[in-house]
């Protein structure tokens, strides 16, 4: 039904939620368990289900800890991480990038990008998953992107290089 690769792809992201291997794992040990409780749910592709179940689970998780952080849509403050965004689909970075990147990102910010530049899923999947409309999703995106150049630039402009 599922197998290791679609574990792994669950693993990751939940981690690019939560940022914590442990915390990653109970998740979807959790959203699996709820979904192999009889009866099992019959699907073609049980992974979307999976997904929205996990994030879900994330939410009402750090919701009744209080722990759900809100920054603000424009950081001005935010250090760029050492890449070259000239698409961002097609960049191939490192796993010290990659950490960096995610760690700077607010949570639905890390779950867009994790969803659509990690997974490949379409603006207008990501939009599905993460129960957004298309246009959100399409703007978040580029305002990231604008960020991301900004920043880029004024580390270049400074002479730094992490």
């Amino acid at each position: 039904m599922i197998d290791q690769a679609q574990l792994n792809r669950l693993h990751r992201y939940a981690v690019s939620l939560c940022r914590h291997g442990d915390d990653a794992f109970d998740l979807v040990q959790s959203a699996l368990a709820s979904f192999l409780e009889p009866p099992v749910k019959q699907f073609d592709d049980p992974i979307p289900y999976l997904f929205t179940s996990i994030r879900n689970r994330y939410i009402d998780i750090y919701r009744r800890d209080q722990k759900v952080q809100s920054t603000p849509l424009q950081d001005e403050h935010r250090e760029a991480a050492d890449y070259d965004l000239q698409v961002l689909e097609t960049v191939m970075v490192n796993e010290r990038q990659v950490n960096y990147l995610m760690n700077m990102l607010d949570d639905q910010e890390r779950e867009m990008l994790f969803l659509w530049a990690v997974e490949g899923y379409s603006t207008q999947e990501v939009a599905t998953l993460m129960a957004l409309p298309k246009g959100t999703v399409l703007s978040k995106i580029h305002r990231l992107r604008q960020r991301l150049h900004q920043s880029k630039a004024r580390e270049n402009n400074c002479g730094v290089s992490l």
